[in-house]
C-alpha cells in the first residue's frame, strides 16, 4: 500500500513538472493578442500544434505490454511513462504560411514552435510600428512526458477491460490537470485452430480512449506588452486562463510471444487525437493609436480552436515493438511506437492471470 502511494506521488510529480513547462509557454501566447484576434488565433495554433500532437501521441501509448488477455478475474495494475516526440520539421513554423496582418522582415520568417529552440523568433509589427513584439521562445524540449496509472481486468471469452485515471492534480499557480481513459482488448486467436498448436503465440485487438483536461491561469496586461493603457475598471485582466482538452483514440492489432520470463510484443494500428484550446477572459488589444481601451478590448474568450492530428492530415499507421520481463507477479516493460509523432513507453506493474 505504501509503495503504491509512493508511485502515485511520483506520477503526479512528473506530470506536474511536464505540464508546468507547458504552462510556462501558455503564458507567452497571451502576447499574440497585441496584434488582434485573427493573427493571435493563427499564431497560437502554429506555435502550440506540435506540443498538442506530441501530447496526444503520448496519450495513445501505454495501453498494453502483451497481446494476451487476462483470464476471468485476472488483473494487472501498471504504472507507465509515455513520451511523445516532436519531429525536427515541426520545431519551427513559417510565418509566410499564416497570411498574417503583421509586418516582419522577409528574410526572418521562421519562428520557433513550443518545441523549438530556446530563443526568440522574428519581430512582428503592427499599426505602422506602434505595436511590436518578438514571437515566443521555444522550450528546447522536443518531447512531452506523460505518466499515468491503469488497471486491466479479465472478463469472459478472452476479453479484458482497461481503465486509466488520474485525479485532478494542481499545477503551479491556478493550474490543474486530470486524466481518464477506458479501453477493451479481445483475444481473436482463440477462435482459430492455430491457438492450440502455438500456445506461446497471442493475437488480439485493442481499442482505447483517453481524455486529458488541463487549465492554467495566465496574466497579460497592457503594461507587460508595452502598450498605452486607457482601460477602466470595466475590463478585468485578472481572470485570464488557458483551457485545454486533449482526446485520443487508438485501435491496434496486437501480437505477442509469451515465454516464462520474457515476452516480445508488437502492434499495428492507428491513432486520432483532437485538442480543444481556448483563451478565457479579457486580453489587451490596442486600437489604431496603439492604446488599449474598453472598446478595443472587445469580447472575452477571444480564441477557441481545435487541433486535429498532425496539421489535420490523414491519420498514418502506427507500428509498435516492445519487450516485457515477468518476475513472479512483477512486470517491467518498454516499447517504441513509430508514427507521425513517435512515442516511447516504459512501465512497471503487477499482474495476476
Amino acid at each position: 500500500m505504501k509503495r503504491n502511494k509512493i508511485l502515485t506521488i511520483l506520477i503526479c510529480a512528473v506530470l506536474s513538472f511536464a505540464l508546468s513547462i507547458t504552462y510556462g509557454q501558455f503564458k507567452e501566447i497571451g502576447k499574440f493578442t497585441a496584434g488582434g484576434v485573427n493573427d493571435a488565433a493563427k499564431l497560437t495554433e502554429a506555435y502550440l500544434t506540435p506540443w498538442a500532437n506530441a501530447l496526444g501521441t503520448s496519450l495513445s501509448g501505454g495501453w498494453y505490454n502483451t497481446a494476451k488477455a487476462h483470464k476471468l478475474g485476472g488483473f494487472d495494475l501498471t504504472f507507465t511513462f509515455n513520451m511523445g516526440f516532436v519531429p525536427k520539421s515541426d520545431k519551427t513554423f513559417d510565418l509566410d504560411n499564416l497570411n498574417l496582418e503583421a509586418e516582419y522582415d522577409a528574410n526572418d520568417h521562421m519562428a520557433p514552435s513550443a518545441a523549438g529552440k530556446n530563443e526568440s523568433g522574428p519581430e512582428l509589427r503592427y499599426l505602422g510600428g506602434l505595436v511590436g513584439y518578438e514571437t515566443p521562445k521555444g522550450t528546447g524540449l522536443s518531447f512531452i512526458p506523460t505518466p499515468m496509472a491503469q488497471i486491466g481486468v479479465g472478463l469472459v471469452k478472452g476479453t479484458e477491460v482497461i481503465g486509466r485515471y488520474l485525479p485532478e492534480v494542481k499545477i503551479g499557480k491556478g493550474g490543474s490537470v486530470s486524466l481518464w481513459g477506458v479501453g477493451l482488448k479481445h483475444d481473436v486467436l482463440q477462435w482459430l485452430p492455430l491457438a492450440k498448436r502455438v500456445p506461446a503465440l497471442n493475437v488480439s485487438i485493442l481499442g482505447g480512449y483517453t481524455k486529458l483536461n488541463a487549465n492554467a491561469g495566465i496574466s497579460v496586461n497592457p503594461t507587460t506588452l508595452g502598450l498605452s493603457d486607457a482601460t477602466t475598471d470595466a475590463v478585468d485582466f485578472t481572470t485570464q486562463a488557458v483551457d485545454m482538452t486533449v482526446t485520443s483514440f487508438t485501435g491496434n492489432l496486437l501480437v505477442s510471444v509469451n515465454l516464462p520470463v520474457i515476452s516480445f510484443y508488437g502492434g499495428a494500428g492507428f491513432a486520432t487525437t483532437n485538442t480543444e484550446l481556448g483563451l478565457k477572459g479579457y486580453y489587451p488589444i490596442p486600437d489604431a493609436t496603439g492604446t488599449v481601451t474598453d472598446a478595443s478590448v472587445g469580447d472575452p474568450d477571444p480564441i477557441s480552436m481545435n487541433i486535429k492530428n498532425n496539421d489535420g492530415s490523414p491519420t498514418k499507421p502506427r507500428f509498435n515493438i516492445g519487450l516485457r520481463l515477468k518476475l513472479g507477479i512483477i512486470t517491467i516493460h518498454g516499447d517504441y511506437t513509430k508514427a507521425n509523432y513517435s512515442n516511447v513507453t516504459a512501465g512497471l506493474g503487477i499482474s495476476f492471470r
